[in-house]
C-alpha cells in the first residue's frame, strides 16, 4: 500500500507518520510539508490512499486532493484536521474516504485503513524477488538481475536494507565507502546505473528519488526479509547480507 502523508507543520507530519507506521507497518509512506511538492510527487508515482492536512499554507489540502482525485479517481483520501469547520466542506466537495480529528494517532489510522471507501486494487505478482538471508542477490522474471557494477548492486542492497525509508546521499556515501574521502562524482555514476539498470528492465519506478536522497519501494518487491519482518519483531539473528561491511 502506498500512502501519501502532508502537513505543514512538522511536528504534527512527524506525529503522522510514526501513526502511519504504527497501524500499518507494511506500507511505503512518502511524506511532505508542502501540497505542490506531494502534487509533483503523486504525478509519477501513484498512490492508493493520502493522508491530508485540510489547512495548509499555499496549496491547501482541498485543492490538493480535487488534483490527486484527477490524478487517480480510485485514490482514498482522508482528511487530518483540528478545525471541523472544514469538514462539511470536504465531504460535499470531495469524494474523501473519511477525516481524523488532530492529534492523531495510530488507531485512528487504522481504523480508517480498515474502512477504506474504494477497494485497493489487486497485486501483480512481483517481478522483482530479493534474498538477503545468506547472500544478497536479486532475480528479476525468474533471472539474476545484472547490474552496472558491483557498487551498483551494494547500493541497491543499502536501499533495501533500509526497507522503505529515506537513505540521503551523504549517508549513503559515508556508508559504502567507510572512509573520509570525497566521493559525490562515483556516487552520482552509480545511482545513475541504478536508474539506467531498473529502466532497462522496464521497473523505473521501483526506486524513488526524494529530496537529497533515494528510498526503495517496499511493495513493488519481493523480499524475504520484509516477508519476516511482517511475523516477527525483534531482531534477525541470521546471516545477513553477508558479502557487506556496513550490515550491523
Amino acid at each position: 500500500m502506498r500512502i501519501l502523508a502532508v502537513d505543514d507543520e512538522k511536528l504534527m507530519l512527524n506525529r503522522l507518520v510514526r501513526s502511519i507506521n504504527e497501524a500499518k507497518p507494511d506500507a511505503t509512506v512518502y511524506e511532505f510539508r508542502s501540497g505542490k511538492e506531494a502534487l509533483e510527487f503523486a504525478g509519477g508515482n501513484e498512490i492508493d490512499v493520502a493522508f491530508l492536512d485540510i489547512n495548509m499554507r499555499g496549496m491547501d489540502g482541498l485543492t490538493l486532493a480535487k488534483e490527486l482525485n484527477n490524478l487517480y479517481p480510485e485514490i482514498n483520501i482522508i482528511f487530518c484536521t483540528g478545525y471541523d469547520e472544514y469538514v462539511s466542506e470536504a465531504f460535499r466537495e470531495i469524494r474523501c474516504n473519511g477525516y481524523i480529528t488532530k492529534p492523531v494517532d495510530s488507531e485512528q489510522i487504522k481504523e480508517e485503513l480498515s474502512h477504506l471507501r474504494l477497494p485497493m486494487k489487486e497485486e501483480k505478482e512481483k517481478r522483482i524477488k530479493i534474498q538477503c538471508f545468506g547472500y544478497f542477490a536479486v532475480h528479476i522474471d525468474g533471472m539474476p538481475m545484472e547490474f552496472g557494477s558491483a557498487k551498483t548492486q551494494e547500493l541497491f542492497a543499502y536501499l533495501v536494507n533500509a526497507c522503505g525509508g529515506t537513505c540521503t546521499n551523504q549517508e549513503i556515501m559515508t556508508y559504502l565507502w567507510d572512509d573520509d574521502g570525497i566521493h559525490d562524482s562515483y556516487f552520482k555514476k552509480i545511482r545513475k546505473d541504478l536508474f539506467d539498470t531498473l529502466e532497462k528492465y522496464g521497473c523505473p519506478e521501483v526506486v524513488v528519488k526524494t529530496w537529497g536522497g533515494l528510498a526503495i519501494q517496499p511493495d513493488l518487491v519481493e523480499c524475504d526479509y520484509y516477508n519476516w519482518k511482517k511475523e516477527n519483531t525483534g531482531d534477525y539473528e541470521g546471516d545477513f547480507m553477508k558479502q557487506y561491511f556496513w550490515i550491523m
